[in-house]
């Protein structure tokens, strides 16, 4: 009887050992994960505020642009303005020397 109750002894003894392995274990794979889900999370905000930099940057350079072609335009109204100067200032010129 007595090797019984070794035996028993063992038996419950290696039980509770397996369970405080598997509970530190959990425990472990526990902590991992939570470092995974804040590591998620901030990589989720670093891409959400990457995206809206993105989307304001693109919003700047589509106004920029559109200036930029309200600019030309006048370019090409003063130029046009200027050679039709010029060709009235020769005709004018012209003119005079004849």
């Amino acid at each position: 009887m007595a090797q019984e109750s070794y035996a028993d002894y063992s038996i419950i003894h290696k039980y509770m050992e397996q369970q405080r392995l598997h509970e530190e274990e959990t425990q472990r794979i526990t902590d991992r994960l939570a470092e995974v889900e804040e590591r998620q999370a901030a990589t989720t905000a670093e891409l959400e505020k990457a995206q809206a930099e993105l989307r304001a940057a693109r919003e700047e350079t589509e106004k920029l642009n559109a200036s930029l072609g309200e600019r030309d335009n006048e370019i090409r109204r003063l130029n046009s303005t200027i050679n039709n100067l010029n060709k009235k200032i020769a005709a004018m010129t012209k003119g005079a020397r004849g």
